[in-house]
C-alpha cells in the first residue's frame, strides 16, 4: 500500500485543506487496519469464530461512522470554499 505525502505545512493549514489533510490522514490509517484485520482474520485460525464477532461489527460501526464523518465534513468544506460561503 502506498502512503499518500502529505505537505510539510499540513498542520498548520487552515480550511478545507486542514479538513481533507485530516480526512486522508484517516482513510489512510483506515486502509491500514483493513488490511491487517483481514489478514489476521485470513491467515490465522480463531479457535470461536463467534466470541468477538458482535464487538468486531460494532468496532467496524464506529470506524466506518467517523470515516463516513470526516469524508463528509471534508466535502462540506470544500463545497463551502468554492460558493464563498
Amino acid at each position: 500500500m502506498t502512503m499518500i505525502p502529505l505537505p510539510a505545512n499540513a498542520a498548520r493549514q487552515a480550511g478545507p485543506e486542514r479538513v481533507f489533510t485530516s480526512w486522508a490522514r484517516e482513510h489512510q490509517r483506515q486502509n491500514r487496519l483493513w488490511a491487517a484485520s483481514l489478514a489476521q482474520i485470513s491467515r490465522h485460525h480463531d479457535l470461536n469464530p463467534a466470541g468477538d464477532a458482535t464487538h468486531q461489527l460494532q468496532a467496524w460501526a464506529l470506524r466506518q461512522a467517523r470515516a463516513k464523518h470526516l469524508h463528509d465534513s471534508a466535502i462540506a468544506q470544500v463545497r463551502a470554499s468554492e460558493f464563498g460561503a
